[in-house]
């Protein structure tokens, strides 16, 4: 399987959450996913463990509440649709953190994007690095990256 070029269907790891709601170095793929998402283009999910994940990444002491509430409002837009860490999830993310030497965290989206069908999962989280450019039950694992077919730079006269 290759990396799809036009994928309908994204899941979105928690660091390209924070980094995109917080404009951090390389954010401009996920605004463009997020615009996407926003134009009907591309359906995007999330795992309800998202909620949890997001608050300590990135996120430094002591406790900011806009920044809180800038992530909760990322969170609960209608443009995500969650997946829940039901028990097929959970056991699927066992069996993916033994196979794949995955941490717990990772486990829990690779699965996660599994059950929701997504083609990518776009993550930039170290976990990830041996299995990024490859699928895993049908869902290719990359750093975010912008729908479409590569662009080509030209010198701007």
């Amino acid at each position: 399987m290759a990396r799809p070029e036009n994928p309908s269907s994204i899941y979105l790891d928690s660091n390209p959450l924070i980094i995109g709601a917080l404009k951090r170095e390389g954010y401009e793929p996920i605004a463009e996913i997020l615009r996407l998402a926003d134009a009907g283009a591309v359906s995007l999910y999330i795992s309800s463990f998202s909620y949890v994940e997001v608050r300590g990444f990135g996120v430094k002491e002591p406790y900011d509440r806009d920044v809180d509430q800038l992530l909760l409002g990322l969170l609960d837009s209608s443009r995500l649709q969650r997946v829940d860490v039901t028990r097929a999830v959970a056991v699927r993310a066992r069996r993916y953190a033994h196979q794949y030497t995955l941490g717990n965290f990772d486990a829990v989206h690779l699965a996660s994007a599994v059950v929701a069908g997504a083609e990518v999962l776009m993550t930039w989280d170290k976990g990830f690095s041996k299995r990024r450019g490859y699928a895993v039950d049908g869902v290719w694992i990359d750093e975010p990256y912008v729908p479409g077919p590569p662009m080509l730079d030209f010198p701007v006269p």
